[in-house]
C-alpha cells in the first residue's frame, strides 16, 4: 500500500470552449489567495486524470498533489497530510 498527499478539486466544462476550469482551495491560508482556479484543455485533462469519463460536465474528485501539480496548480506551499490509497 503506498502513501501519498490527496487533495480534493472541483471542475466545470465550459460550454463555449470544452476546457475544463478546476479550483482547487487551501483551507489553511487565512486570505482571499486560498483559491486557485485555472483553465486544462480537455486532452490534459483527461490524460492526468484518466479515470474521469469524458462524459462528465462537473464533480470534484481526490487527486494527489502530482496530479494536482501536472494539472497547473501551485502545491509547493500546500500543508501535507498523508492517506493511504489502496
Amino acid at each position: 500500500m503506498a502513501q501519498t498527499t490527496v487533495v480534493q478539486i472541483g471542475y466545470v466544462r465550459d460550454h463555449r470552449t470544452g476546457n475544463f476550469i478546476a479550483s482547487l482551495v487551501n483551507p489553511t491560508i487565512k486570505s482571499n489567495l486560498r483559491r486557485q482556479e485555472i483553465v486544462v484543455l480537455p486532452g490534459a485533462f483527461f490524460r492526468i486524470l484518466p479515470k474521469i469519463d469524458r462524459r462528465s460536465i462537473a464533480s470534484t474528485v481526490n487527486v494527489t498533489l502530482e496530479q494536482a501539480a501536472d494539472l497547473g496548480f501551485i502545491v509547493s506551499n500546500y500543508p501535507i497530510t498523508v492517506e493511504a490509497i489502496a
